[in-house]
């Protein structure tokens, strides 16, 4: 593959994560199906154990986990993608930064790494999101997450105009918040139909706004971000992610126990996000295959 040399890994991903033992194998064994080669983990004070999850694979050499207890708001999830970028980029051709909810994957091909070949005359990739929400479950369901959620938002929604983004660490200065990155000479990162994406920022008088009008999600106002991207239609033709944001309701409220919500804002999130328009069991056809790999 282009851009290869000994040492370094073509594809690897970068997430932070704190308390998500119980999702750590399924993410890393889905994603080692798609061509992951490495994982550079960022444990947030987690109090539940990933070492030991983490194990088998930190044995193995592919995943490096770095404490991290720089609180996540404001700054650790951005000081920990700048860390990442700093201290391990040399190691990758893409460096994909992604989280533990969300599933990056090729809808045309079976690995990655044939897609992101196509790209490398710019300095990143941006993919967007696919919002699954609760598919009905109150309690956390017994199968896996790629399995068990399998009802979307419609492909268009607002909200799916969210991107996260695969970069060539070195081409890449510095992260603008977790879904954008600043790149050497101006250049920019395109969308998978190879259109350049300006960060667009949104005004905090705006997002006041967006938040009084926007929280219902049948508006075509996204509500939450302060950055967005300059190209509005979702395409996931080739890239994509899932984002199992809100999984049961049961995990949403494990989700966001102790963060600074109060329980409405809390339910107006779940609400929001709760989309279960399009039944989309794109990923069900993998479970056998990851749970071979989860037992073996």
């Amino acid at each position: 593959m282009a851009g290869t040399r000994p040492g370094r890994h073509y594809l690897a991903v970068a997430a932070i994560f704190r308390d998500e033992a119980r999702y750590l194998a399924e993410w890393i064994a889905f994603h080692r199906s798609v061509g992951v080669e490495h994982f550079f983990l960022y444990d947030n004070s987690s109090g539940d154990d990933p070492a030991g999850v983490l194990g088998r694979w930190l044995a193995e050499g592919v995943v490096t986990v770095t404490g991290w207890d720089v609180p996540y708001r404001p700054r650790g999830q951005g000081s920990a993608y700048a860390h990442c970028l700093g201290t391990f980029g040399h190691r990758a051709r893409w460096l994909a930064f992604i989280d533990i909810d969300e599933f990056l994957f090729s809808p045309e091909r079976e690995g990655l790494a044939a897609v992101l070949a196509d790209y490398e005359g710019h300095p990143g990739v941006v993919v967007n999101w696919q919002v699954y929400g609760s598919s009905g479950f109150d309690g956390r369901p017994d199968g896996l997450v790629t399995e068990s959620f399998v009802t979307r938002a419609r492909t268009q929604w607002v909200r799916n105009r969210r991107v996260k983004s695969i970069v060539d660490p070195a081409r890449t200065l510095r992260p603008v918040g977790p879904h954008f990155f600043e790149y050497r000479a101006g250049a920019s990162a395109v969308t998978e139909n190879h259109e350049p994406v300006r960060v667009v920022d949104v005004g905090r008088w705006k997002r006041r706004l967006r938040r009084l009008v926007g929280g219902a999600p049948f508006l075509p106002v996204d509500p939450y971000p302060t950055r967005e991207s300059s190209v509005t239609r979702v395409s996931v033709d080739r890239l994509r992610i899932n984002h199992y944001i809100t999984k049961s309701r049961e995990e949403f409220e494990a989700k966001f126990k102790g963060r600074p919500l109060t329980g409405r804002e809390r339910r107006s999130h779940f609400f929001y996000h709760d989309r279960n328009e399009v039944y989309d069991p794109v990923l069900r056809a993998r479970a056998p295959a990851l749970r071979a790999c989860l037992e073996s």
